[in-house]
């Protein structure tokens, strides 16, 4: 073992120094050092690794073991973003009196619309099931598609309008095209129970950015409540193909069709932390209470996560517990989907089922209370 000693303590200190990078992820805009998109990622992975490393130090050399805490706690920040630390409970499928009852997700164009695909346990038809098992006040959904009702294609509006009876909706369409001959309309959406009083996007201002943040504001019981919904720049992580001269890839396609991974994200990264900045700038003008939905494509731990929220509440911190992933692919602890709210507003809870035969993210479920 003694041999061993030089060996440990070099892995050890190599290892603490990334750690030590990794904690100011939260300061470092991407924009201009790239690399920190990796660490920002990984940081969860790396906590629990000076976890062990502390519990192999209280063993194999104590007297350094209150070094190792520090370094560790020099990531607070980093660990109260990412680690939801409330008591469990169960989700309540009775909305408390007082309560708002908001439902969003990223519906991955309800994933497939053709009626010859339609079955009960089709991922359309579980998408469709969950929204209506949850009887939301509010929806705000992410990469959401419509079609025109016909012989062969759903529409996705009809229903929610229709079949769910929600009277009130914005839909921003960031994307009107045409997909297999028939035409498509693809954005975010607003759906309410609730009036709406006024309602407007704006864009992020590029050519390559054809999304926008949308905003609706909802008069609740003589209140005035204003929902941000947006869907921060694809990564294209799963690219099949298609077509390249969309507003989505034309500017990307390099990137998008012949990018490995770590080159998407890290690319992608740096539109994200540009787009942070001019949402961060419009909520700040925002002079009522508000709430900001949105799969940002990008972890708690990164520089445009803390630029976003920095002021607001997280409904998974304040209720949450772990690491809350949504994202249904790669890494369990990517919590890319966020609900953040102003500081007028509380939650009472969070749920945010495992459900892996519909969208390739998880839905968020959560009860606000208006002050």
């Amino acid at each position: 073992m003694n041999r061993l000693n030089p060996l440990f303590k070099i892995v050890i200190f190599i290892y603490s120094f990334i750690y030590l990078l990794s904690c100011f992820t939260p300061w470092v805009n991407t924009i201009y050092l790239r690399f920190y998109t990796y660490l920002a990622l990984l940081f969860p992975w790396f906590l629990v690794g000076m976890l062990f490393i502390l519990l192999l130090s209280l063993f194999f050399f104590r007297n350094r073991s209150i070094v190792i805490l520090i370094l560790i706690l020099i990531g607070y920040k980093n660990i109260a973003s990412t680690t939801g630390l409330n008591y469990p409970k169960k989700y309540c499928e009775q909305k408390q009196i007082g309560t708002i009852r908001l439902l969003s997700w990223n519906v991955d164009d309800f994933v497939d619309c053709e009626k010859r695909h339609d079955s009960l346990n089709s991922r359309r038809h579980n998408i469709i099931n969950f929204i209506k098992s949850k009887n939301a006040d509010v929806m705000c959904f992410q990469d959401f598609s419509n079609f025109d009702e016909n012989k062969t294609l759903f529409s996705n509006m009809k229903y929610l309008l229709d079949t769910l009876k929600y009277p009130y909706y914005y839909f921003s369409v960031d994307d009107p095209c045409t997909t297999e001959y028939y035409p498509r309309k693809y954005g975010a959406i607003i759906l309410s129970k609730f009036p709406i009083i006024d309602s407007g996007r704006f864009a992020y201002n590029r050519k390559h950015l054809p999304e926008h943040c949308m905003y609706a504001t909802l008069n609740i019981n003589g209140k005035e409540v204003r929902f941000y919904n947006t869907h921060l720049r694809s990564m294209f992580l799963h690219w099949h193909g298609g077509d390249k001269n969309t507003p989505f890839t034309i500017d990307d396609s390099k990137v998008i069709t012949r990018g490995t991974t770590l080159e998407k994200l890290k690319y992608f990264d740096s539109i994200h932390a540009f787009q942070a900045k001019l949402i961060k700038a419009q909520l700040n003008q925002c002079k009522i209470p508000y709430v900001f939905c949105a799969d940002l494509n990008s972890v708690p731990s990164s520089y445009v996560y803390h630029h976003i929220s920095s002021g607001l509440n997280d409904a998974f911190l304040q209720n949450g517990i772990g690491w809350g992933g949504t994202y249904t692919e790669i890494l369990p602890s990517l919590r890319i989907d966020v609900v953040l709210y102003s500081n007028q507003i509380t939650t009472t809870q969070y749920y945010s089922p495992r459900l892996h035969n519909a969208s390739d993210h998880y839905p968020i479920v959560t009860d606000i209370v208006i002050h």
